[in-house]
């Protein structure tokens, strides 16, 4: 009988030995890559193998998906980074309600603070919350019962959420003093920019969020009111939003050329421009606190640092993060940093803030900004006169 090894080489020897080898290579991968297929079906890693043996042998274990959540969000809590987010499937329809300022809930926006707690970002003027008097700042304890210090962003804020007259009880802390409040919820339209005529020819505009028609917004307020001698844009307490939507507001006041810069890793520095050729002109101010943060902060850099507003207030929050929203595939999202904003000069926004041109209170901001506006439309006829003789 001959052996399998003989049989080999009498093939060999009668085929064409590159056909063979070739054969035998092809072989030989497939067979490590069966075996490695094998092995991934079985556990994809040791979080899948982990995840696996819980759902097998612990008996009071969750479901996997709550399982998979907690893994996800224990990845991002890993990373140091306070502004990811994990966004699963149910609540990214909230999230997107919120951004276009139209939603059923209380009127809070939410953010982590350094400590890893959560506090209110913004309040929604007009909505439930501010109307039952709940403050930026304020940190926000549990809702219905259910303590939400550590929780996620997109938890917190999905159990805010719900139908319009359903009654919600948080608990929240301002100055390290805690209170509670049955917020009825509303339908919430939460009319990000609200404009009047503050004196003749000034036009008063505050924009509390930067969300998909901020900048709609802002334009058809400069149509509708006499403002020639001036504009104070008012953004304290807003947390920001939308980076395009902040490049297009800025875009009304900027002529062409720069608004904001950021690099991601392993790319090219990329440049948001304003294109505008005929930008408003009129006298400018804008006012901002310690709670402006974030794309407003981006807004108030860039009319800062080309010089076309006057800027006052107090420092603003620091926030100056690029976050990317990555899909995962089954449909829910996570929010990355990954990339830090400078301002037209170059100079970083994150952890360090805005500082004002001229430093004043919350309590006299308006009218420092009118005297400045005053002063500005002084300067600009004497200069106009002494231009003419």
């Amino acid at each position: 009988m001959t052996s399998p090894m003989k049989d080999f080489i009498s093939l060999v020897k009668g085929t064409n030995r590159s056909i063979v080898v070739g054969l035998l290579i092809l072989a030989m991968i497939i067979g490590f890559a069966l075996g490695d297929f094998a092995g991934q079906s079985r556990h994809k890693s040791t979080v899948d193998e982990a995840m696996a043996t819980v759902l097998k042998r612990d008996t009071q274990a969750p479901n996997k998906k709550i399982l998979e959540r907690a893994a996800i969000e224990a990845i991002l809590k890993s990373t140091g980074d306070r502004w990811s987010n994990y966004i699963p499937l149910s609540t990214i329809d909230i999230f997107s309600a919120q951004i276009q300022g139209r939603y059923s809930g209380v009127g809070l926006w939410l953010r982590r603070t350094e400590s890893g707690l959560l506090e209110v970002s913004n309040v929604d003027p007009g909505s439930p919350a501010s109307l039952d008097g709940i403050k930026v700042r304020d940190l926000l304890i549990s809702v219905d019962g259910t303590d939400v210090t550590t929780a996620p962003v997109s938890t917190a804020i999905a159990a805010l959420r719900g139908t319009a007259k359903s009654t919600v009880t948080l608990k929240l802390e301002r100055d390290q003093n805690s209170y509670s409040v049955n917020v009825k919820r509303a339908k919430v339209l939460n009319g990000d920019v609200l404009a009047s005529q503050i004196a003749p020819r000034i036009v008063y505009i505050q924009v509390t969020a930067i969300s998909s028609h901020s900048a709609d917004d802002v334009a058809t307020a400069l149509n509708k009111y006499a403002h020639d001698k001036g504009i104070i844009l008012d953004l304290r307490d807003n947390p920001g939003g939308l980076i395009d939507e902040a490049v297009n507001l800025v875009s009304l006041f900027l002529s062409s050329g720069p608004v904001v810069s950021y690099t991601q890793k392993g790319q090219e520095d990329k440049v948001l421009f304003s294109t505008n050729p005929s930008p408003d002109a009129a006298p400018m101010t804008v006012l901002i606190n310690r709670s402006t943060a974030s794309s407003a902060e981006v807004i108030t850099g860039a009319l800062q640092d080309r010089n076309r507003a006057v800027v006052l207030g107090q420092k603003s929050y620091g926030k100056g993060t690029v976050q990317e929203v990555v899909n995962l595939m089954d449909g829910s999202q996570i929010e990355l940093t990954v990339g830090k904003y400078r301002t037209p000069s170059g100079k970083f926004i994150d952890g360090i803030g805005i500082n004002p041109d001229l430093k004043v209170s919350e309590s006299v901001a308006i009218s420092k900004a009118l005297q400045v506006l005053r002063g500005l439309v002084s300067l600009e006829s004497g200069k106009a006169a002494a231009s003419s003789k």
